[in-house]
């Protein structure tokens, strides 16, 4: 199975450095050949303006592969040319250099999304300590006690890359109630019972984008 080709998605990302936030770029691939790869302009996935960038600007790229992995790898402009539409030719490391992202069957990420949890006494409030594909980890509501085996409607508000805000609706069941120590609140494992596969894939592209964040910080 090629793991890349043409057509597919990649984003670029451009660290600004510390005290800023990073340039988040998409673009789709042309054409590749060697140690080069030939990409459209990039549209800035905030503003929606295209990108135009000069030889030897760096970026930190990222593409989901043909066997549904994420690959890794870093990239400069070495031209610009005029194919059937104009081009970006930017450095390819190789397959064989490729840094893939460690996937189990749904990836898992330490991150702090907003939960409402709804029941016929009104919803209540809460954040995720983790969150994945196949279910998230809570922080136990103030306002309610959940329990194992207990059946939940709720409803996760995802902050993607792009600026969007996504709001996904699901049916979960409490696996597990976790105490903490410290007086610190339970966590409470919730697997995902009843999900649309387009909220499911969300979740999941959530998960990556918060995944390559957290590598590219681990980076600097």
């Amino acid at each position: 199975m090629e793991i890349i080709k043409i057509g597919m998605p990649i984003n670029l990302d451009v660290d600004r450095g510390p005290e800023e936030e990073e340039d988040k770029y998409k673009c789709k691939l042309v054409d590749f050949q060697g140690e080069y790869i030939y990409i459209d302009y990039p549209v800035h996935t905030s503003t929606g303006k295209t990108g135009f960038f000069m030889e030897g600007a760096q970026f930190q790229a990222s593409f989901v592969g043909e066997d549904q992995s994420v690959y890794w790898f870093e990239t400069e402009v070495v031209a610009r040319k005029k194919l059937n539409i104009p081009v970006i030719v930017l450095t390819f490391p190789g397959m064989e250099k490729l840094e893939r992202i460690q996937r189990r069957r749904y990836v898992r990420v330490e991150t702090s999304v907003d939960v409402s949890i709804m029941g016929e006494e009104g919803s209540h409030t809460t954040v995720t300590s983790d969150i994945s594909g196949g279910g998230v980890a809570v922080v136990q509501p103030k306002t309610r006690a959940l329990k194992e085996g207990e059946g939940l409607n709720m409803m996760l508000i995802l902050g993607m890359n792009s600026g969007e805000y996504y709001y996904v609706e699901t049916r979960g069941t409490v696996i597990r109630v976790i105490q903490q120590k410290n007086s610190n609140p339970p966590k409470v494992s919730v697997e995902f019972d009843d999900i649309l596969d387009k909220h499911r894939q969300k979740v999941i592209q959530f998960c990556f984008e918060q995944q390559m964040h957290m590598r590219r910080r681990r980076l600097q």
